[in-house]
């Protein structure tokens, strides 16, 4: 802001505080008159602060102030750099598992998009050059020219049964969490950061299917295609709507090698599961019961959708199931003293996005 707008500003609190110190109208939190002489002197507002000359006049006809410290919204304080490469290290990442509010969103252009896109570029090269290697090695990537290639949904006739399509909206729920997440953890004003998150995650996820397109064995699949987009959107919502993250989670499942299978979550379709998760804690009504500790969970799992299992003549089955499990992020929470450290807040991280196998009872569970 000019030197002019600041002091506009400095005047037309100097005089609504006055004004309403008169009226004996000044109160704190707790509606207790403050005597002006107890009030810290002015702070002359930096380049930083800025103010419309509609939110100038909007003070101007208040005749009451709420003194707020400006810790009070809880988010994390970023970490002071030292002069040790270990401790920034781990300073970095106890503040990176520290959640940040970014319910807030509003105005948005392209400009918003590419300077908080920018914030996390190295994250971005890290995770597509990461995905790119992993598509070559694993996904078939580059061995047949470009196709298309319309894979059904969840029939029985489908490839696998479709839970490729949950592992895609999964995975773009779980990169788009991360990226809201590290671009409001980077930084100052993390408004927009669900928005500028969830169209990354959506960027990334596009990224895999197109070059699905040059995979002899896949193609482009709009069915994958709309899955990436369902997964990016939900954690929008889940990041914006009030509530909506205290009540519900969208996790997967590994059981791990089989006699089928070695060891690998990301393509042994066998192994996985997907659920919804409704936490009982995030209803005001239940919050201070024991339901608190108790979930209600829908989740989908599919035998036989792989060509091992078909190969060994495993019956193919869908199991769409339900179950009622232990919200285990709530049980943590009882521990501070375990919840408020570094390993407790990766372990709260995890069980927000994995599910931990014998933690739940369900109507079906994997032969």
């Amino acid at each position: 802001m000019k030197k002019s707008g600041a002091v506009a500003v400095g005047c037309v609190l100097s005089v609504a505080l006055c004004g309403a110190a008169e009226a004996g109208e000044i109160t704190d939190s707790s509606a207790a008159a403050v005597d002006l002489a107890t009030l810290q002197p002015f702070v002359p507002l930096t380049s930083e602060a800025v103010l419309t000359n509609k939110q100038i006049a909007a003070l101007g006809k208040q005749d009451r102030f709420e003194i707020v410290p400006a810790s009070a919204n809880g988010d994390p304080i970023r970490p002071v750099p030292t002069d040790s490469p270990v401790a920034n290290f781990i300073n970095a990442l106890d503040y990176n598992l520290k959640p940040i509010d970014v319910s807030k969103w509003g105005n948005y252009n392209a400009g918003v998009f590419w300077d908080q896109a920018k914030s996390v570029k190295w994250d971005i090269l890290a995770l597509y050059g990461g995905v790119t290697l992993f598509g070559i090695r694993n996904w078939d990537w580059g061995s047949s020219g470009y196709h298309f290639q319309s894979e059904g949904w969840f029939g029985t006739d489908t490839k696998y049964g479709g839970m490729d399509k949950m592992g895609h909206a999964w995975t773009g729920y779980v990169v788009s969490q991360y990226f809201t997440q590290r671009i409001a953890h980077t930084i100052d004003d993390p408004t927009n950061a669900a928005i500028t998150g969830a169209l990354l995650g959506m960027g990334f996820q596009t990224y895999i299917e197109f070059f699905d397109g040059f995979a002899g064995e896949h193609g482009f699949s709009y069915e994958d295609f709309i899955a990436d987009g369902v997964g990016a959107t939900f954690s929008f919502l889940r990041d914006t709507v009030p509530g909506l993250s205290d009540k519900l989670d969208y996790r997967m499942e590994y059981w791990g090698a089989s006699q089928y299978h070695d060891w690998g979550p990301a393509t042994d379709y066998d192994g996985q599961r997907y659920l919804l998760a409704l936490k009982l804690a995030g209803f005001e009504k239940l919050e201070d019961t024991p339901l608190r500790y108790v979930e209600l969970q829908a989740g989908y799992y599919t035998e036989g959708y792989t060509d091992q299992t078909r190969a060994a003549g495993v019956d193919p089955k869908r199991n769409p199931y339900v179950a009622i499990g232990l919200n285990l992020n709530e049980l943590l929470g009882e521990v501070p003293q375990v919840a408020d450290t570094m390993p407790g807040r990766a372990a709260t991280a995890l069980f927000t996005y994995w599910q931990p196998p014998y933690t739940y009872v369900a109507s079906s569970y994997h032969n």
